[in-house]
C-alpha cells in the first residue's frame, strides 16, 4: 500500500511540469471542480470475520475497490468538498448453497488547505467527516429444477447493517492541466484538467455494532470504517467570473 501510494506520487510529481507557464492562476481566484475517482480501499473486518468463522462460514475479503463522484470549491488556497463514494462488492461462496457480500456506500466533506500551489500543481492536505453505511449479506443461491419448486420452497436472504461517521485525513497531489477557449468563448472563461492522487486513512473509533432490521441481536459483530486507501481522480474545473455592474 505505502509503495504503491509513494510511486503514484513520484509519478506524479515527475509529470508536473511546474516550470512551464499557463493561463491559469490557481492561487488568486475562485474555481469550481468535479472529480471522478477509482480507488483502493482496506478496511478493518476483523470483528466481522470472527463471527462468520465461529458459525462455520468463511471470511469476508478486506480489499475493497471504490467508485466517487465529488464537488470542491477553492478559494485562494482553501478547499472545501463534498464526495459520495461507492464501495464496491465483494463476495465469497459459501456452504450450503449461500453466499455472503459486504458492499456500502458513503458521503463526505472535506476542508483543505494548498501548502505547494504552482500553475501546474498542487499539494494540500485535508481532513473531513465521512458517513459510511455498510452491510453484509447472506444471499441464497440454491439451484431451483422449476418455478413449483421456487413458489414452494422460496429462497432466504437476510443482511446485517453497519452505519457511523469516521474521520478522513489525507493529501492530494494534482497536475493541472489548461484547456484552450473555444472560439466563441469568452477570454476570461478559463477551464483546466487535473490528474491526480489521494491517499489518506479512515478513522472510525467506538464501537459500532450491527443491526438486523432496525434491530441490534445481542451476538452482533463490530465494524468501524478504518483503514488506508488510495484514489486516482481525473477532474475538470473552471474559473468562477467576478460579475461587477454599473
Amino acid at each position: 500500500m505505502k509503495r504503491s501510494a509513494l510511486l503514484a506520487i513520484s509519478c506524479l510529481l515527475a509529470a508536473t511540469g511546474f516550470t512551464q507557464d499557463s493561463t491559469i492562476t490557481i492561487s488568486k481566484n475562485k474555481y469550481i471542480q468535479f472529480d471522478a475517482g477509482l480507488g483502493y480501499l482496506h478496511t478493518n473486518m476483523s470483528s466481522i470475520n470472527a463471527s462468520l468463522k465461529s458459525t462455520g462460514f468463511k471470511p469476508m475479503k478486506e480489499n475493497y475497490g471504490t467508485l466517487s463522484a465529488s464537488v470542491a470549491y477553492f478559494a485562494n488556497r482553501l478547499m472545501f468538498r463534498t464526495e459520495a463514494s461507492l464501495i464496491l462488492p465483494n463476495h465469497v461462496d459459501q456452504n450450503q448453497d449461500r453466499n455472503t457480500e459486504f458492499k456500502g456506500y458513503t458521503f463526505g466533506a472535506a476542508i483543505g488547505y494548498a501548502l505547494i500551489q504552482q500553475p501546474k500543481f498542487r499539494l494540500y492536505p485535508y481532513v473531513g467527516i465521512t458517513a459510511f453505511n455498510t452491510k453484509l449479506q447472506f444471499n441464497d443461491v440454491s439451484y431451483v429444477d422449476n418455478m413449483i419448486q421456487l413458489w414452494n420452497v422460496p429462497g432466504y436472504n437476510s443482511s446485517i447493517r453497519f452505519s457511523n461517521a469516521a474521520l478522513d485525513l489525507g493529501v492530494q497531489l494534482d497536475k493541472i492541466m489548461t484547456l484552450k477557449n473555444n472560439k466563441w468563448d469568452c477570454p476570461q472563461f478559463n477551464r483546466y484538467m487535473t490528474l491526480g492522487v489521494r491517499v489518506g486513512y479512515n478513522l472510525s473509533p467506538g464501537v459500532n455494532k450491527g443491526r438486523v432490521n432496525g434491530h441490534q441481536p445481542n451476538d452482533a459483530p463490530e465494524y468501524n470504517y478504518d483503514g488506508p486507501y488510495i484514489k486516482l481522480v481525473i477532474g475538470t474545473g473552471t474559473k468562477i467570473r467576478q460579475m461587477k455592474w454599473q
